[in-house]
């Protein structure tokens, strides 16, 4: 019973929204990661309807198609790269304040069930 409780405990905890963090001391690496987020997305979502056109039409990528799926790779790429840049320097000036992030970063992909996608 008390590892349950424990574990509710530890749940209920990492459930939190850190906003204070995330509005100040965070904020940068918060918005790198959200701007991550999006690229990642548009990336995926062109391939996945050029993918669909093969295998439904057999329509190839035309070339319009395989210049703005790069620029989307391209935009993804700087984003993480943003991200990265601001993870690490929030690492360093607020060690606590960097789990934090990512126990939501975590959370919020559990509950999206983001490790069950095939992207």
């Amino acid at each position: 019973m008390a590892s349950d409780q424990k574990d509710s405990n530890s749940t209920q905890i990492s459930a939190m929204r850190p906003s204070a963090l995330l509005d100040n001391e965070a904020s940068a690496a918060w918005q790198a990661y959200n701007a991550m987020e999006t690229t990642k997305t548009r990336h995926y979502t062109l391939l996945e309807i050029i993918d669909n056109k093969k295998k439904n039409y057999n329509i190839d990528p035309t070339d319009t198609d395989k210049a703005m799926l790069q620029f989307l790779l391209d935009d993804h790429s700087a984003q993480v790269k943003h991200f990265t840049e601001a993870s690490k320097l929030l690492k360093t000036t607020n060690e606590a304040g960097h789990k934090q992030l990512f126990d939501y970063i975590g959370l919020i992909s559990t509950h999206q069930g983001l490790g069950e996608k095939p992207h």
